[in-house]
């Protein structure tokens, strides 16, 4: 596909600062293959939403180089247009999951040489409330999770860094009241995590959601009554057969909507960024954005 005017939004702070080194070739590349490009630097929190807003009429092409926060920032400024341009992801932050999910690969440049081929596939998108997702919304442990890694152990770490934080939470488990309806499933009782998946990776690895798809135009749901042995190893199994994690005390549906409600009132994480807490009404967007891909991604359209 070709692009007469791309927009380039490059995050110099994603992967612990280390991005920065890469600006100059990646520059370089783009300009050769896509020719009239503007750049912007998102230097602060809202810089790219801004861009955005103020740019999309004008450009046939965003490309966001950054982590999974910067990812976040541009596609809820991406979803409210009405005109919105193709959207492509430079994996340069700590898991990058949702370019896991395109198929987009995770070094620099095979992931630029990838963008550049310019496959575009229509791909869903998530809204909770007023809010946009790509790629999960979830409340309990998995807050918890990240609410406790320290930033001088992530910086160290990174990835690793989630999986030390996930142990040390497991063994805390706090239990709450849920009610959750969706497309023919209710569920009231106690859970001490829920899960709503558009995407397939969390915390940069497959393991919650690995057959979701992101054009079937539903969502996935996993409710934990507990995180417990046998969870966890339908989970595991789950990766590799076709068969959906089924175990006691999880439950597992797809729906295209769905209303949750806890007693007490708890916050969200939404793709990494934590600023709103339930009761949360969720719903999917079918095709709602155009996105680059690489060439391994399936479409379940087809």
């Amino acid at each position: 596909m070709r692009f007469d005017k791309t927009l380039l939004l490059i995050n110099p702070h994603a992967g612990n600062n280390e991005f920065s080194q890469h600006i100059g070739r990646l520059f370089s590349k783009f300009r050769h293959a896509l020719g009239s490009i503007e750049v912007v630097h998102t230097n602060h929190p809202g810089d790219g939403a801004r861009a955005i807003t103020s740019q999309a009429a004008d450009v046939d092409l965003i490309i966001a180089a950054g982590g999974d926060g910067t990812v976040h920032e541009c596609i809820n400024a991406l979803s409210q247009l009405e005109r919105r341009p193709v959207f492509g992801i430079l994996p340069a932050g700590t898991c990058n999951d949702f370019s896991r999910t395109l198929g987009i690969p995770q070094t620099i440049d095979e992931a630029v040489e990838t963008l550049l081929k310019g496959r575009v596939e229509a791909i869903d998108v998530g809204k909770h409330d007023d809010r946009y997702f790509l790629n999960f919304w979830g409340i309990g442990l998995i807050t918890q999770v990240s609410e406790q890694i320290d930033s001088e152990i992530k910086k160290q770490f990174g990835r690793i860094a989630y999986y030390l934080s996930a142990l040390h939470t497991i063994q805390e488990q706090r239990s709450f009241h849920v009610e959750v309806n969706g497309d023919g499933v209710h569920y009231k009782g106690e859970a001490v995590m829920v899960l709503v998946g558009n995407g397939s990776y969390v915390g940069g690895v497959e393991a919650y959601f690995p057959h979701s798809q992101v054009n079937d135009g539903l969502l996935d749901v996993l409710i934990f009554k507990e995180l417990s042995l046998s969870a966890v190893t339908s989970l595991t199994y789950s990766l590799f057969t076709t068969e959906k994690p089924s175990a006691e005390g999880l439950i597992s549906f797809k729906t295209s909507h769905l209303e949750v409600i806890t007693k007490p009132s708890l916050k969200v994480d939404c793709d990494g960024e934590k600023n709103t807490f339930t009761p949360t009404r969720l719903q999917v967007l079918p095709g709602h954005l155009r996105m680059l891909v690489g060439p391994d991604f399936y479409s379940a359209s087809k």
